[in-house]
């Protein structure tokens, strides 16, 4: 099928030139909505990935990354570039009470790219090939990526990355041979909550072994993994199984001291978590995105580099990235550029603050 590519998408943007943050957070947001549409048209709504509409600035991240960082600069270093979603959803983002859609992270990393990526590997839901998220997912990303390209694996991540890791080892020596260069890839690791194991992150950090290195994008969903610490703490033996999973998510079992703390857990489970990144990771680089727009709502993206001789001068603009997220991560800049854009129906969330603060 043709890969198409209108004006919507692409590795040059208008928006870049936008100083305005408002503005630029709605030329980004529409650019996305867009791409949505484009995706819906071809390929159907149906089996969305549903979540509150706040969440999008992780995939405004991921966009803006992979267009302004990491493809126009890896793709002029390496003559092979990789893309690894190891939660890839449905291929399609919906979010509550909203008119549009919004492509999924694969899509998001193939669109936006400034030279293409050589490969993308997409991993689907843990479940039968013939589950409709996982015939949604496929659909969509084999309409848009040449099949060439694409590596599309269903099952748990944490043993499908043994079946990418191998892979990329052969590429590895065969784009050595043929291309006489390296290969770099980059990570995008999205679990609903702690679903990704500690060795998952290291065996693709362990590729520099070798000779590959990769850029890794991890949402960390603190707030989560807090309240799951309460559940624990007040239910030891009803949450056994909980608490294996966070052996599995943290790699060893220092997070049990936390279940005594009471104040600022989710920035001790932050520090042990990136503190974890930075041993692993030889000479790694570490910028942490924090997003907290609601009570319920507070995540961070955690951006993890490898420094390079040059001193990695793109990091710059990482954090440009990075304090432009932050800037935009208000309560009514963002809720009113989203519901502007995205088309949201309800309550607006300066109508929310104005109640609470006549309640008090």
């Amino acid at each position: 099928m043709p890969n198409i590519k209108p004006h919507c998408i692409g590795g040059f943007s208008e928006c870049i030139s936008i100083e305005d943050d408002y503005k630029r957070l709605c030329c980004e947001l529409e650019e996305l909505k867009r791409a949505g549409m484009m995706v819906v048209e071809h390929t159907g709504s149906q089996n969305p990935f549903t979540a509150h509409h706040w969440t999008v600035l992780k995939l405004l991240f991921l966009k803006m990354y992979v267009r302004d960082v990491y493809t126009p600069i890896i793709g002029r270093r390496y003559p092979y570039m990789v893309f690894i979603d190891l939660f890839a959803g449905t291929g399609l983002n919906a979010y509550e009470n909203a008119s549009f859609y919004i492509p999924g992270s694969t899509l998001i990393a193939w669109f936006y790219a400034t030279y293409p990526f050589n490969k993308v590997y997409a991993v689907g839901y843990n479940k039968p090939r013939d589950n409709p998220e996982y015939v949604w997912l496929k659909r969509r990303l084999e309409w848009f990526i040449p099949r060439k390209r694409l590596n599309l694996l269903i099952g748990d991540a944490n043993e499908k990355v043994n079946d990418i890791v191998k892979d990329l080892i052969n590429l590895g020596d065969k784009v050595k041979e043929e291309l006489g260069g390296g290969l770099h890839f980059l990570v995008f690791i999205d679990p609903n909550s702690h679903e990704v194991h500690w060795d998952t992150i290291k065996k693709l950090v362990e590729l520099e072994k070798e000779g590959i290195s990769g850029d890794f994008i991890i949402l960390l969903q603190a707030r989560m993994i807090a309240k799951l610490m309460g559940r624990i703490r007040s239910d030891p033996e009803k949450y056994y199984k909980a608490s294996q999973e966070l052996d599995l998510f943290f790699g060893v079992a220092e997070w049990k001291d936390f279940l005594s703390v009471k104040t600022e857990l989710e920035t001790k489970i932050l520090d042990l978590y990136i503190s974890r990144l930075q041993k692993l990771k030889s000479k790694a680089l570490v910028e942490r995105i924090d997003i907290e727009l609601m009570r319920d709502i507070h995540y961070y993206l955690i951006y993890v580099t490898r420094e390079t001789k040059s001193g990695s001068p793109y990091l710059d603009t990482v954090r440009w990235l990075k304090n432009f997220v932050e800037r935009v991560d208000k309560k009514s800049i963002v809720d009113n550029a989203i519901r502007e854009i995205l088309g949201v129906k309800g309550a607006k969330i300066t109508d929310f603050m104005k109640t609470s603060s006549e309640v008090s």
